[in-house]
């Protein structure tokens, strides 16, 4: 709770911020005229359309509004041979430059659809308008018709923060979905405009705690899922180890059919053995892995005390250029003392052992993937896989915040990831 109320007063100040230096300006990013690139063929989208920029080389393209049907269409796209079987699904695709996202408090996204709407930015849907619930394929139909001439020509609205984007170009996908196959027409137009209207930070605190609430039901999701992979696995050794007392038995029997007495004192032997080796097995396993978490957080303790102390030496020898000749003495030998502790410390490569251990040797993969990657680029990307936040990552590299933004740039050109690749998503998935 304090958490959040912490959260929505950095909020707060950043706005106060903008809104100060930038009193209500406001920007179309995106304005409805654009060009956009579209898909209207008979065969459905490619796999994975929304996330990379390799599938849309080859789509039309056409300024908004876009459709067919509609007085208010400027480009007219194709719906199939047949009019009383139209597709269901037609696909639209923009990138755009936002070199500072925080420029603008909030952003808005403006969408005009007919029937319904999702929409991705950057691979990662941030918006469903008149869809159904769970998993969009291309025979998704829209919750319903959209049949009045004011439903037709009204903008449904949500609100995007800065951290939603990247510095640098973003890409916009949205597939259009109609609710019947013989609906007459079809259109589509977007804006994408940012805000410093301090009116807007009630809507910015909200939108930030929803975002925050599906954070944590994604990660309880995860969790979730684990566990049932843990039992899944606890099922199938069960499984096998009860099919191996099976067989065992099975062969005792025809063997030893005379001594049912002696087969059951055998029988039950093993299965006592069994049962204790399993257990051993299992809390050795779950020691180890509980060690090695433990001496990863004591890593990452030791590099933010490494930093302290480098911090503290600096403050020291600022000191001593200006102290009293009584005090040089003292003052020399502990920066002589924490010169030995830093040299000493040798928590980076304690950090990458057990990280290693813990994620099934995520850094070595890392560096046979990308070996041009610098040390303190492998820092960083470790950083990210344990869900460490910019000014976090920036204390323990002692850089700027954003020197850490221009940092996972950098990275990102090393590993040629494409504009549409999240580096976070990445990593996590690696």
């Amino acid at each position: 709770m304090n958490k959040q109320l912490h959260l929505n007063l950095l909020f707060y100040l950043l706005g106060f911020f903008f809104i100060s230096s930038n009193i209500y300006s406001q920007k179309k990013v995106i304005s409805s005229g654009d060009d956009w690139q579209y898909f209207d063929k008979e065969r459905t989208a490619p796999i994975g359309w929304e996330t990379s920029d390799k599938y849309t080389k080859n789509w039309k393209k056409g300024i908004s509004p876009l459709g067919y049907g509609d007085s208010a269409a400027k480009t007219t796209i194709g719906f199939g041979y047949n009019p009383e079987k139209k597709h269901i699904t037609n696909y639209f695709k923009k990138t755009f430059r936002i070199d500072n996202p925080y420029q603008y408090l909030v952003y808005s996204l403006n969408i005009l659809r007919d029937d319904g709407a999702v929409v991705y930015l950057n691979g990662r849907e941030v918006m469903r308008s008149n869809m159904p619930t769970g998993k969009i394929t291309p025979s998704t139909l829209a919750n319903s018709l959209v049949v009045t001439a004011a439903a037709e020509s009204y903008f449904h609205k949500k609100l995007l923060l800065p951290d939603d984007f990247i510095a640098g170009v973003n890409t916009i996908s949205v597939s259009i979905h109609k609710a019947r196959n013989t609906s007459i027409d079809c259109i589509f137009d977007l804006e994408l405009i940012g805000t410093n209207d301090p009116k807007m930070l009630p809507n910015i605190t909200k939108e930030r705690a929803l975002k925050n609430l599906s954070f944590e039901a994604k990660l309880k999701d995860i969790n979730y899922k684990q566990e049932i992979k843990n039992k899944d696995l606890k099922y199938q050794l069960l499984s096998q180890s009860q099919n191996s007392i099976k067989t065992l038995l099975y062969g005792i029997s025809i063997l030893f059919i005379i001594s049912l007495i002696t087969l059951f004192y055998l029988w039950r032997f093993f299965s006592n053995q069994i049962q204790k080796s399993k257990k051993e097995l299992t809390e050795l396993i779950n020691s180890n892995q509980n060690k090695d978490r433990e001496m990863m957080n004591i890593s990452l303790d030791s590099l933010n005390n490494g930093q302290y102390l480098k911090e503290l030496k600096k403050e020291l020898e600022l000191n001593l250029k200006n102290d009293l000749s009584s005090s040089r003495t003292k003052l020399k030998k502990i920066i002589s003392q924490i010169d030995y502790n830093l040299g000493a410390n040798d928590e980076w490569e304690n950090l990458k052992k057990h990280f290693n251990a813990v994620h099934s040797g995520f850094y070595d993969k890392l560096f046979a993937l990308h070996p041009s990657l610098s040390e303190i680029e492998l820092r960083h990307c470790i950083f990210i896989k344990l869900f460490m936040q910019t000014k976090e990552i920036a204390t323990i590299l002692h850089i700027e915040p954003k020197s850490v933004q221009a940092s996972r740039y950098r990275i990102k050109k090393k590993m040629e990831l494409g504009e549409g690749i999240s580096l976070r998503d990445y990593l996590l998935n690696l």
